[in-house]
């Protein structure tokens, strides 16, 4: 299953795309979610309220096969009511079992989203297979 990398900067920073070395070089706000593909991605937005944006391919990448571009929305900030019923919901829609690294994955992501939400930019990368 690919990974998915959640990232926010600054300002816009394509740099980041060609390679996991130069993410961490230029991102110290990111974390990778394990889906089992974009249409479990797009069902994740969906349930944080946000469109899939269409993805732009990467060539060449040793890392990342394309990036997402969600810099004009915001993710939710949820309390823990409202993450738990997110949750509660994902899991059903996706078939996905309850574990502490599914839950964690999740719960870390939405954590960040007040933080991200602050930067110019938000991306998320479709590490390659």
């Amino acid at each position: 299953m690919p990974a998915y990398v959640f990232l926010s900067f600054e300002w816009p920073c394509a740099l980041a795309a060609t390679s996991i070395d130069a993410l961490l070089g230029a991102s110290p706000e990111f974390f990778a979610v394990v889906l089992a593909g974009d249409e479990e991605l797009e069902l994740l937005l969906g349930l944080l309220g946000l469109t899939l944006p269409s993805p732009v391919l990467l060539s060449p990448s040793a890392d990342f096969s394309a990036i997402f571009d969600y810099s004009a929305d915001l993710l939710p900030v949820f309390t823990q009511e409202e993450f738990d019923a997110f949750y509660s919901e994902w899991l059903r829609l996706s078939k996905r079992e309850s574990t502490m690294d599914e839950y964690g994955q999740l719960l870390f992501l939405q954590g960040h989203g007040k933080c991200w939400n602050s930067k110019a930019s938000r991306f998320i990368l479709r590490e390659n297979a």
